[in-house]
Parts: structure tokens; sequence; C-alpha cells
């Protein structure tokens, strides 16, 4: 096994000791925030990987992060010896231009590969903020693989549900069913091992119900799900998710049952806006996040 090859196992294994399938990210970010609450102490990021995708991503920085280190610092044999060079590597990509989140998506792996915290690098990452995304653009039609009226109705699928990626590819048709108030929910798997009932958005109940009566599902894992991977556009589908947000928004404020009169007064470039606390907790849910800052970046959008 070559010098590279070898480091490169050892960074995998790292990793692999990090792994936690099965269990609940959200639910260890939770404990995590209690824990740290009781101690009077900030909650910092946890560590630990929770899916298959994670581990991939984490698996291709380090792979990266080796081959620029050894190419440059030959002298190096094992994983360990590299950790002094994680600070040229990452101030390397803060020179190339690469966005915030891309560094801090290299800054964890990094971190999760030496069990330590990312801010133990000594390196001053971008803040990461609504005005720089780059990767989080809008759809267009060169995004999608089918015939426009093809890709109108997996268009209206994620504006009904809101879903991510992942969550679409896993519907079924028994995700679906009418709640006691009489409104259509969609079961999502999400990330972080959070599964909920969540609100179809009210203006496309009848859509959707047509849609996941008549569509062809796919055996797909052992379960009949009802989207192909091919059928999701390209790019991102944030935009589709920021429609959702916005419009279960106006159907609560409109409903007027869960209004707190508490109200979120926005920071920064969003300053001078706010929205009301109950509200965006209620999105918030349905869109299986925590935090309602998170909610309020598809807000604006």
């Amino acid at each position: 096994m070559g010098k590279r090859s070898k480091i490169t196992h050892q960074a995998l294994q790292c990793l692999k000791a990090q792994t936690r399938y099965g269990e609940s990210k959200f639910e260890a970010k939770e404990k995590a925030r209690a824990e740290a609450k009781a101690k009077g102490e900030q909650f910092k990021e946890i560590r630990g990987i929770y899916s298959t995708t994670t581990f991939s991503s984490y698996a291709k920085v380090c792979r990266q992060f080796i081959d620029k280190t050894v190419q440059n610092h030959p002298e190096v044999k094992n994983f360990s010896d590299c950790r002094e060079f994680v600070p040229e590597f990452l101030e390397s990509k803060i020179d190339k231009g690469c966005s915030p989140w891309t560094l801090a998506q290299y800054a964890s792996a990094l971190a999760c590969a030496y069990d330590c915290h990312k801010n133990d690098f000594g390196v001053q990452l971008p803040t990461r903020s609504r005005a720089n995304v780059i990767r989080c653009r809008g759809i267009n039609s060169s995004d999608y693989r089918y015939p426009e009226e093809r890709w109108d109705t997996i268009k209206m699928v994620l504006k009904a549900t809101g879903c991510r990626r992942m969550e679409v590819l896993r519907l079924r048709r028994e995700d679906f069913r009418t709640n006691k108030d009489g409104n259509l929910e969609v079961y999502k798997r999400g990330k972080g091992g959070i599964e909920r009932w969540c609100l179809v958005n009210p203006k496309y109940t009848d859509q959707i119900k047509e849609w996941y009566r008549t569509t062809p599902s796919y055996k797909i894992d052992g379960e009949d799900r009802l989207v192909l991977k091919s059928e999701l556009p390209r790019g991102a589908i944030h935009d589709l998710r920021a429609d959702y947000a916005r419009d279960l928004y106006e159907y609560f404020e409109a409903r007027g049952d869960v209004e707190t009169g508490e109200i979120y007064y926005c920071r920064k470039e969003l300053v001078g806006k706010s929205y009301d606390k109950g509200i965006l907790e209620e999105v918030s849910y349905n869109l299986q996040h925590s935090r309602n800052n998170v909610v309020i970046s598809y807000l604006w959008k």
C-alpha cells in the first residue's frame, strides 16, 4: 500500500469511528443543548456522522485534503502528521473564493476525522449569510430531464409538500392522510432521523390527492415509492421549499389560531422585517426545522 493510500485508509477509519447510523441527529442535538444549558455552557456542534450521504461527502473532503498535503508536504507519514496542515488547506480554499457553506463543510469534515471542533484549527471562516448564497440558485427548465408537462407535476409536488430531495424520493401512497380537521397531511422521513406528519400546502390539496392516487409506483428498497431520482431537477430545490414556507405562513396567518402575539424581529440584512413566533414555529415544524432563523431564510427568498 502506497503512502497516500495508507493515509487515506487511516482517515476513513477515523470517519467510520464517528458513524451513528440509525440514531437521530435531531435527538442528539436536543440532548446536547439541554446538557449545555444545565451546565451553563454554550452549545457546540455535536460530533458524529448520521447518514451515508454525509459520510461520502466527508470522505471526499478528506481525500482532497490528503492529496494536497502529500503533494505539498511529502515528509508526512500518517494521517495524524497531516493535521498541522489543515489551516493551510482551509486558507487555500478561502483564497479560491469558495462559499462560506462549502468552507464550513470542509472544516466540519476534517474536524470530524480528527475528533475535534472546527474552531480548533484556528482559521477564521467567512460568516454564512443569505447575502452570499452561491449554491442554492433557482430552478430553470434546463435543470429538468423531462418535457415541461412532466416536470410541472414534480414542481407541484415539491411546492405542495415542502419536501427535501431525499424526503420526496421516499414518498409512498400510505404517506398521505386526511387529519381530524379535514386537512391533507404527508408523512416525511427527513434528515437527522426526524419523521412526522406535516401539512400539505392547502393550495394543492386536490392536485396532490389526484397525483398520489393515480401516479405509478416503483419498487425501490422493498417499498412502493412514487418518485424516481431521475424525475427531480438537477439544481437545488430550496426555492420550491421556500414557496411552501411562504404559503404556509400566509395560511396560518389567515387562519388566526396559532398566532402568539410574540414578535420575532430580524437582524442584519433583514432588519426591519418581523414575524409572529407562533406562526414561525408552525411553519418550522412542517419544514422539519427547529430554528426560527432557518425558517426565515425560506420566507425571505
